[in-house]
């Protein structure tokens, strides 16, 4: 019924409270079934393995030899497992115990759903030693509840950095979400997939769940938000959906250039692969002054960036041309079913 894949490298810290947060699941309980687990380790250089095979030994392991990515391990695991629905996860996380039961009992009843999300709150570090695992306190401060797209194809975490007063109380219809935390149908994800690539590879890391948003949405399919499947979520890099441009640019040149690197080349992948002519001309304006303002950025700050960047979009030309061709041949919507979600 329920696949659980997981893709981990070095986690070892996030990893007893994570899985046992799964195994106690009141879904699993009830049915005195166990979780079908299947993880993916991207070459992990600390305990994570070992961890998982002492202490959880009825997961399906997989290790890899290298990182091969985030993307592509997803893939590993989604083509390992059978589940008619997948629920894909970051390590960093923490389940209430009724989170599969209630986001199944949604997804379930409606067949229009290709992906459904719960309600991520902050999790914070409390206490940690050189010689022990971090203690993780669970807070009210909004994580995500789904994602929320603009008209310059900016995307943010609804909710995010938000101390929880009754926000986001009503179950509702989202673009889609973050990859941290989510529930796909797979008779959507094999409707989508390109050759045998699910989440596109050519995203290595980032930007990968909004590009699977994406081609969903452009499928026909919902992403439904339920405020009843809660889980808490220890992002290291946050949202910036209420920043000005001046922390924006603070904000990134805290990060590694490989992250940045990569966040900025699969931007660029996913405004050709999935945007619409109608839609972006009608928000060319929007769309011109954002990336104008990072195209200047990236020029005088992270020049080598940039030149990456057109490197590599100049190697991948070919590919990126057939995987829109895949993704406007399987669109199933109107260009104006689709603007309504860029605000």
């Amino acid at each position: 019924m329920l696949s659980i894949i997981i893709v981990t490298y070095n986690s070892i810290k996030y990893l007893p409270d994570f899985l046992d947060s799964i195994f106690e699941q009141s879904y699993y309980k009830n049915s005195q079934s166990p979780p079908d687990i299947f993880i993916v380790d991207n070459a992990s250089t600390d305990k994570t393995v070992q961890f998982i095979k002492q202490n959880f030994p009825t997961v399906h392991l997989m290790r890899n030899v290298n990182n091969i990515g985030l993307s592509r391990a997803w893939n590993q695991a989604i083509q390992m497992t059978s589940g008619e629905f997948i629920l894909v996860m970051n390590p960093d996380l923490i389940l209430d115990k009724d989170f599969i039961k209630q986001a199944l009992k949604i997804i379930q009843a409606d067949q229009s759903i290709g992906s459904l999300g719960g309600k991520l709150y902050q999790l914070k570090v409390s206490s940690i030693n050189e010689d022990e695992l971090p203690t993780f306190v669970k807070s009210s401060i909004i994580d995500s509840c789904g994602l929320q797209a603009f008209k310059s194809r900016r995307f943010v975490e609804r909710g995010a950095g938000m101390v929880d007063r009754g926000h986001f109380k009503r179950q509702e219809e989202v673009f889609g979400f973050s990859g941290a935390c989510a529930i796909y149908r797979r008779r959507a994800l094999e409707q989508i997939k390109f050759n045998n690539e699910y989440f596109d590879e050519d995203f290595f890391i980032y930007q990968e769940d909004i590009d699977m948003a994406w081609r969903l949405r452009l499928a026909g399919w919902n992403a439904v938000y339920t405020p009843k499947a809660i889980a808490y979520h220890h992002r290291r890099a946050r949202s910036q959906n209420r920043a000005n441009w001046l922390s924006i640019i603070k904000y990134r040149r805290q990060k590694q250039n490989f992250i940045n690197y990569h966040s900025y080349k699969n931007h660029l992948l996913l405004l050709y692969k999935n945007s619409l002519p109608v839609n972006f001309l009608k928000h060319f304006s929007f769309i011109f002054i954002y990336e104008l303002k990072k195209f200047i950025y990236v020029l005088i700050l992270e020049n080598s960036t940039l030149r990456k960047t057109i490197r590599d979009l100049f190697k991948l030309r070919k590919k990126i041309k057939q995987k829109r061709k895949l993704n406007m041949r399987l669109k199933r919507v109107k260009a104006g079913e689709l603007q309504q979600w860029f605000e």
